[in-house]
Order: C-alpha cells, then structure tokens, then sequence
C-alpha cells in the first residue's frame, strides 16, 4: 500500500522546498529556488540539460521554469475547474518568458490528484504558447519521488508528526458506499443488547482488555451503533456482495494488525475510535450523506473481534497471575 505523505498539510513555502529538492535530483544541482518574478508570481529555475526527466534516454535541455501549484484541501484534483483557472491565470508570464528565451520546458507541480487524461488539455493549452515542452507531476509521481528519496522524504516537515499509523481508507469508504446503496440509514430492525454480539461479553471481557470506556460502549456503541448492525450483518451475508465483503475482510484485517502494533500510543480505545474517524473521514466527498455509516461500520468491527484484541496479551496476563 503507497504511503500517504499528506502533502496537504504543508504551507506554500514547505510545498516549493519540496519541489525543488525533487528537481534536484531530476534536473540537476543548478535548480534556482522559488522567488518572486516582475509579476509578483513565483517560479523556480533550472539551465542545462537535465539529469534524468522526464527519462535518462531523452532528458530535457534548455530553459526549464517549474511551477509550484499547493492545495490544503486533501481531495483535490488536476481536473477540477478551479485548477483550471488557476494555470489559465499563469498563461500570460509562461508566453512572456517563451518570449524572452527563458522558457523551453514548463513544468507544474501539484499536491492534487492526476486523474485520467485530466493532463491533455492542461497541457495542449501550454503548448499552444509555444514552450517546447509541458508537464505536469500531480501528488502520484511525488508519492513516488518520496518512496525513493529517502533524504527528502525524511526531510519532510510533518514526516515525524504523532499520528500514529498510516492507512489508506478507500476500501472502507467503498464497503461504506455500498451499505448505503444497500439499505436505508434509516430503517433497522429492533436488537437485544445482551444478546447481539454478546454485549455483556463485551463490556465484562473485551472492552477492559481494549480499554473501552463503560461511558462509550453504552451511550455511544449500544445506544448509538448497535441498533443498526442487523442491517450490516445482512449486507455482508448476502452472496451477491461477496467483491464487497473481501473488501471489508481486507480493511479490517490491516487495521486489526495495525491497532495492535501501535495500541499503546492511545489512552484509551475510545481515542482509537476517534483517530480513525479523523483518518477516515477526510474523504467528505465520498461520504457525504454517509458519514453515520462510517461510526456504525467500525464499531461492528470492533463488537464483531474483527478488529481489537479478544485476550490480554500473554505479558499481561502473567502479570495479572503473579499479583
């Protein structure tokens, strides 16, 4: 699974020592930082013949200028309109350094995704100003740039942030798009706490191995969650959502294992829930209308064992037989 750098959560500034650092290595040692031009926008530089972009066998030569294009926002994309706009905004200084021989190759780089053929127009209407070439390296090829270069990678100024772990939570998001396509958030059928799931299992057995709060278990799972899981349990029974059902399997599996390695560095598993709501929910657009669902599912996860742990842990039940 490629590793999210989240590179939204860089400034302008940390986004444009990024880029440079990367043409470093594609273009060469004389890459010119960011500064601001007679227009008052920003470009960085690079004169010569490149290193190895866009390849070894055919490297640019010549005048190249890069464009750094950042964004906060986590779901953006190179097609969406207001990106457009923002580069047709740049078409005035790319013709006036064409002009002025200071242009061969355009290059913009951008924290936002590249979808398919998003790249066409963006770069045919660059072309149209004569430069000789035009790229575009969207979040993608950065990720990569990233898996790569070690040094700038840990360079990064949020790589030793405290989130505890890393995970990408698309097959989540689409198990949860799936419910929802299934059945109603609004209907479910009526449950008995103390035997669904086993719930005084839970609260006398898994919740004080997992650090559960009485106070979250039954105001927010029983209360909250567990009257909707009947409608769960059906979706992942029925043999037409078997691609889905994998696709949860396989969520629930990374997140199980996930959770144990870095369980300590969360107080209680209350917090657990709450750090992977975070994580989860920055993809608002494809939850909206749906983000009820997305508590739901991961305390099904969790009444369900698929993820937290069952037992104490072997140390601690040696200590807890020893005092």
């Amino acid at each position: 699974m490629r590793r999210d750098y989240r590179l939204y959560e860089l400034n302008d500034e940390e986004f444009e020592k990024l880029v440079v650092q990367i043409s470093a290595k594609w273009l060469g040692e004389g890459v010119i930082p960011f500064a601001p031009g007679k227009d008052g926008g920003r470009d960085g530089r690079f004169k010569g013949k490149a290193n190895c972009f866009p390849s070894e066998a055919e490297p640019l030569d010549g005048h190249c200028v890069l464009q750094a294009k950042h964004t906060a926002a986590p779901n953006k994309s190179c097609s969406d309109t207001d990106f457009g706009k923002l580069l047709k905004g740049e078409h005035k200084k790319v013709a006036a350094l064409v002009k002025d021989g200071v242009c061969d190759h355009y290059i913009i780089f951008t924290n936002r995704k590249l979808t398919g053929g998003a790249d066409k127009k963006i770069i045919a209407d660059l072309m149209k100003l004569k430069v000789k070439s035009a790229h575009l390296i969207g979040t993608e090829k950065l990720s990569l740039a990233l898996d790569k270069y070690k040094d700038i990678r840990d360079s990064l100024p949020n790589n030793r942030d405290v989130a505890p772990f890393i995970f990408k939570p698309d097959e989540i998001v689409e198990v949860i798009q799936a419910i929802h396509a299934y059945t109603s958030d609004t209907s479910g059928a009526a449950f008995d706490s103390a035997h669904d799931f086993d719930s005084v299992k839970l609260r006398d057995e898994k919740n004080p191995v997992n650090g559960l709060t009485p106070d979250y278990f039954q105001q927010i799972i029983v209360n909250g969650s567990m009257p909707h899981f009947p409608r769960i349990e059906e979706f992942l029974r029925n043999p037409r959502n078997t691609e889905i059902v994998g696709l949860y399997h396989d969520a629930a599996d990374e997140l199980k294992q996930k959770i144990l390695l870095h369980r300590a560095e969360f107080d209680t598993f209350d917090e657990v829930f709450g750090f992977l709501y975070e994580h989860i929910q920055v993809k608002r657009a494809a939850l909206r209308g749906k983000r009820r669902l997305l508590t739901i599912l991961l305390h099904y996860m969790y009444c369900n064992c698929d993820i937290g742990s069952k037992h104490l842990a072997p140390q601690a039940e040696v200590q807890d037989a020893s005092a």
